[in-house]
């Protein structure tokens, strides 16, 4: 299934994740070079919630720029599977390499502004 047809079959949690939704599809639909920074406009990132085994502790990294700490993630840089995106940013940012998804399915959808950048 194409990453499109993954986010129109997605259930939103609450009604500004319908709308970001909507605003994601119509990037993927509309805009060029989506999945690179070189769309002013919008790129797409994908983001990890890393977890141990026994999903009793999470991993998160201290953002410099924002002062704050989050999930591990980033930019696609052309890379249209956004699973391997979130994979290779936590790969990258955390080093850890044997990682695996406890799902494969989308677990959210955020428009977020770049502030700062």
């Amino acid at each position: 299934m194409s990453l499109i047809e993954d986010i129109e079959n997605y259930t939103p949690w609450n009604e500004q994740e319908e709308k970001d939704k909507d605003l994601i599809l119509r990037c993927l639909r509309q805009e060029p070079e989506v999945y690179t920074r070189k769309n002013t406009l919008a790129h797409m990132t994908a983001s990890a919630w890393v977890v141990n085994p026994a999903r009793t502790k999470v991993l998160m990294a201290y953002h410099l720029i924002y002062n704050s700490w989050s999930w591990l993630g980033g930019h696609a840089d052309g890379e249209t599977d956004l699973l391997e995106t979130a994979l290779r940013e936590v790969r990258e940012e955390s080093g850890l390499t044997r990682i695996r998804p406890v799902s494969r399915d989308i677990y959210s959808l955020e428009v977020l502004t770049v502030d700062g950048h």
